[in-house]
């Protein structure tokens, strides 16, 4: 009798335990299905429309329907930007290339990296050029140093003319912002991700440390008009500047005072020599390049290719640089680090120069 009073009590316990536990197991789909409705944000008309006219991007001849699309998504603006994005990493190329198109003409920030991303690795060179283009409207001067890479060591011509397009435009922006005459800068450079940006104007040296938006003037500070400016990979106050007739010089300071460091380059007095672009390992600031030359002539000027040299000291000393026949014969106007090599522009070549170890 005791025995059979016991099992009852176990039975009933153990049932008890099981619809606790069905109960408490309901209650948690109850709640997670709950959670999933309050928290499910439900597509707008808007948004749906707007991945409507997205699609129509896939739609490789400017049709009525896919023109009418872009210029849709150009006054949707910034509401179209999330789903250009996405748009950005389709399988399509098409619909990457004119994702990118419609994203210039809406110029929002909020794109920016993307467009990096896409400029850096996109394997097609439309859309490529479209991003280079794209990042060119959106004026934050982060991008020029990706921009200036492109403009040099990117595989297709049409991308590095796309880059370079883009650079003239924002180097006009930043000359409307400083309200300077575009004509009168020598050299700009900006760091890639703080906001900072040079000017060099004549003698003197426009600094901005909020992408342009206030400008601090450093009169005469220079000694004499730069030809190429290059900022120090991770302390933008750290410049260097080739100057026209006068070798490289450098500031530790913001470029409120400047050192000429020429030891190692033979300046011929009287020549108008001039260094036309230097790079910066960007692993080990100790290391750069400088690409020289000399104007000859009076009436008709013309340009002549001095070589190249290296400094593996942060500029202390130099030597030639012997990176075989012709490169060093070509008229070299633009040098830059990307991936671990170093590369050069000479009219519409691109020279591979060095790779790093």
């Amino acid at each position: 009798m005791t025995t059979h009073f016991a099992q009852r009590i176990q039975n009933s316990k153990t049932r008890r335990a099981l619809l606790t536990f069905s109960a408490i197991a309901t209650l948690g789909v109850v709640i997670a299905i709950a959670t999933l409705h309050a928290t499910a944000t439900p597509i707008s008309p808007v948004q749906i429309q707007i991945q409507g006219w997205v699609n129509q991007l896939k739609t490789e001849p400017l049709t009525t329907a896919r023109h009418d699309a872009q210029r849709q998504l150009e006054a949707a603006g910034e509401n179209a930007v999330p789903q250009l994005l996405v748009a950005l990493r389709s399988n399509n190329s098409t619909q990457r290339r004119n994702a990118a198109d419609v994203l210039g003409y809406i110029a929002s920030p909020q794109a920016t990296d993307a467009l990096l991303d896409v400029l850096r690795q996109d394997p097609a060179p439309a859309v490529r050029r479209n991003a280079a283009y794209a990042l060119g409207e959106i004026h934050d001067t982060r991008v020029i140093n990706e921009l200036e890479k492109t403009s040099i060591a990117d595989t297709s011509a049409s991308v590095r003319g796309a880059a370079a397009d883009s650079l003239a435009r924002l180097r006009a922006i930043l000359a409307q912002r400083a309200q300077v005459n575009e004509q009168t800068i020598g050299a700009f450079a900006a760091a890639a991700d703080n906001g900072t940006v040079y000017l060099a104007v004549k003698r003197d040296l426009l600094a901005s440390h909020d992408g342009g938006k206030t400008w601090n003037v450093l009169d005469k500070v220079l000694p004499s008009q730069v030809t190429t400016l290059a900022l120090h990979p991770t302390n933008p106050n750290i410049l260097y500047a080739g100057v026209e007739s006068m070798g490289i010089y450098t500031s530790a300071d913001g470029g409120a005072t400047w050192t000429p460091i020429n030891n190692g380059i033979s300046l011929t007095p009287g020549a108008r020599e001039t260094i036309s672009a230097i790079a910066i390992n960007p692993d080990d600031a100790n290391i750069l390049y400088i690409a020289r030359g000399v104007w000859v002539g009076t009436g008709a000027v013309e340009y002549f290719p001095v070589g190249l040299m290296s400094s593996h000291d942060g500029g202390k000393t130099w030597s030639a640089l012997s990176v075989g026949s012709g490169a060093s014969r070509d008229a070299i106007s633009r040098l830059a680090f990307r991936d671990g090599q170093l590369y050069a522009l000479a009219g519409n070549r691109v020279l591979t120069l060095v790779t790093l170890q």
